[in-house]
């Protein structure tokens, strides 16, 4: 699994709003506090948080938002289950994802 640095090196590529980071690093450390409240990988979780929104500002298209992502994060050798959430968390991107395992339905809630 990629760093938490490689992780925050991907989203400074993609984003460049300091509010998106902002909002990134809040989901990621929210993340974190439920992992370890549910015996879950808080690295695992922390880097979905802080990646969930990572290609908003260069596909804002609701269409493309985390359907691009998960592509990305997948050639960069992220873990599937944090793609998936990813994936998942974005209901208009036509993916038809369903949130089934705790990492998908947290991200869902955290985001919002």
């Amino acid at each position: 699994m990629p760093t938490r640095d490689e992780a925050w090196a991907l989203l400074c590529e993609y984003t460049r709003s300091d509010s998106l980071r902002k909002h990134a690093r809040a989901v990621e450390a929210v993340m974190r506090a439920y992992a370890g409240d549910l015996g879950e990988d808080a690295e695992l979780w922390g880097l979905t948080g802080l990646l969930h929104d990572f290609d908003y500002e260069a596909y804002p298209d609701p269409a493309q938002h985390a359907a691009v992502g998960g592509k990305i994060l997948r050639e960069r050798g992220y873990p599937e289950a944090l793609v998936h959430a990813i994936e998942a968390h974005n209901e208009a991107n036509g993916l038809g994802l369903a949130r089934t395992a705790a990492l998908d339905k947290v991200l869902f809630a955290c985001d919002e």
